[in-house]
């Protein structure tokens, strides 16, 4: 299910952190994406591919968000969507050219009550020197607020936040009842030392009356030595977290899980072989299993029937062949299937590793042991060479009925019938045309002028596909 403290005054909160500077980062800091994109921008591009194309699909509408660069995750609720914003330090300089600013950086919101034209009406604002890819707006059912529209968002340091006393990073909450006028209500500081909340998602307990976020802090229980307990989160928590936001002006964390619970890590392979954290976490329809998209490691369900105590049930393990980076995933009650992607950016691995960028796979979870019985490829993700620049590797998938619709980077917005989960067949797709990053080259390098397609959700409702392109904006279309 894709997306369906805080007692001091509002006002000094945001001072604190308007207050705040960026201090340097580590390479080690940075997520696999965000190191990915960071050797892109030492790179110059004088080809690659520049026109978008289309098949059974068409454009609705476009908003370019001003070309202000860094767009991170789409969500679409009610008349309005909302795109988040992505961003971190330069490790090398210590320079902040990759982590937005004010006036550019929030999450935008977006009036797309008439979708030929959407418009920017306002902002989720997020602190400075931080980032807030990732976002989800629902309809609180219980608590204080309800049937007040909520919109949460991951706010992660770009700096990293290892050893930095100002690093700010947790899950923020605003009240979005009136989406023009946004009023920030809550946030959880999920601590020390790693970036904060990158992916996240929300869902309800009806048999508790109770509102979970279903949150993911990479690399918290990867080894690091600047803790006393080996881990990269000061107080050694795991990746995962489970967060109560029934009252969304004082969410608390329930529990946390980490790999080393259940005999982890599991594997280390492909050409990240030091890789191992929680990235993607999808929860089922009735809020009582969770799915880990856990890097190298695979993908773990957990038993969140008792939600103080996560249970470790069952994991989806890689093929030795495979280079693995679970990124995230989308689950199949009907079929008890799990739709995944994987972010592979490496294209030509090592001997006995598969080679050409990450794409989606099928796996029977209804197996004590799951199985993949199916995967999708694009064509250019089958490549081993830059192919004109571009990054041609799923990044997350918005599953309907019997149908996937996956962000695929370069690759733009791809349709997948898995009605035959076990033969994947290709039956749209859109790719924007190429718009220039603002990150200039008088700036000491560009980040990719390619298509990065980010994100993909659908209006149930309507059919109008909504994507967000890193660099173009926003785009709403309809499938022939």
């Amino acid at each position: 299910m894709h997306k369906l403290v805080l007692a001091l005054g509002l006002s000094a909160f945001a001072l604190v952190f308007a207050s705040i500077g960026l201090t340097a980062a580590s390479k080690d800091d940075l997520l696999k994406d965000e190191q990915h994109f960071y050797e892109q921008s030492q790179k110059t591009y004088d080809g690659g591919s520049k026109a978008g194309s289309a098949w059974n699909m068409e454009v609705v509408g476009h908003d370019n968000l001003g070309i202000r660069g860094f767009n991170g995750d789409v969500w679409k609720y009610e008349n309005y969507a909302y795109v988040g914003h992505w961003g971190f330090a330069d490790w090398a300089t210590g320079n902040s050219r990759f982590c937005p600013t004010p006036p550019n950086n929030g999450v935008a919101v977006l009036d797309v009550s008439n979708p030929a034209n959407p418009r920017v009406v306002s902002k989720l604002q997020n602190p400075t020197g931080t980032s807030a890819e990732d976002v989800v707006v629902y309809t609180a059912r219980y608590g204080p607020l309800a049937g007040r529209d909520i919109a949460a968002a991951g706010i992660q340091w770009c700096g990293g936040g290892r050893s930095d006393p100002d690093a700010i990073h947790g899950l923020m909450l605003w009240d979005v009842t009136n989406a023009t006028a946004p009023q920030q209500i809550g946030f959880l500081d999920t601590g020390c030392c790693t970036r904060g909340v990158h992916e996240f998602e929300v869902e309800n307990r009806t048999d508790l009356g109770r509102t979970f976020a279903y949150v993911t802090v990479p690399a918290g229980s990867y080894p690091d030595t600047e803790n006393a307990n080996g881990l990269r989160d000061a107080a050694g928590k795991g990746d995962f977290r489970l967060i109560d936001i029934t009252n969304p002006k004082a969410p608390y964390e329930v529990s946390n899980w980490k790999v080393q619970q259940a005999g982890g890590p599991f594997a280390a392979q492909g050409c990240d072989p030091d890789a191992n954290y929680g990235h993607g976490a999808e929860p089922s329809e009735d809020g009582k299993s969770v799915f880990l998209s856990y890097w190298d490691s695979g993908f773990i369900e957990l038993d969140l029937t008792t939600p103080a105590s996560p249970r470790y049930v069952k994991r989806a393990a890689y093929g030795p062949e495979a280079d693995g980076d679970a990124h995230s995933s989308q689950f199949d009650e009907a079929r008890d299937l799990l739709f995944s992607a994987d972010e592979d950016f490496c294209k030509a691995s090592g001997s006995g590793t598969e080679k050409g960028f990450g794409y989606m796979r099928v796996w029977d979870f209804s197996r004590a042991t799951p199985v993949q019985i199916g995967s999708y490829k694009t064509p250019n993700s089958l490549g081993t060479n830059d192919q004109g620049a571009g990054d041609y590797v799923i990044h997350n998938n918005f599953l309907v009925g019997n149908t996937v619709y996956s962000s695929w980077y370069t690759d733009g917005v791809r349709v997948i019938d898995v009605s035959n989960p076990r033969s994947p067949k290709e039956v749209a797709y859109f790719v924007p045309p190429a718009t220039e990053n603002p990150v200039k080259p008088s700036q000491r390098g560009v980040l990719t002028n390619t298509t990065q397609v980010w994100g993909v959700v659908v209006d149930r409702a309507t059919g109008l596909v909504y994507a967000s392109d890193m660099n173009s904006g926003l785009w709403i279309l309809r499938r022939k």
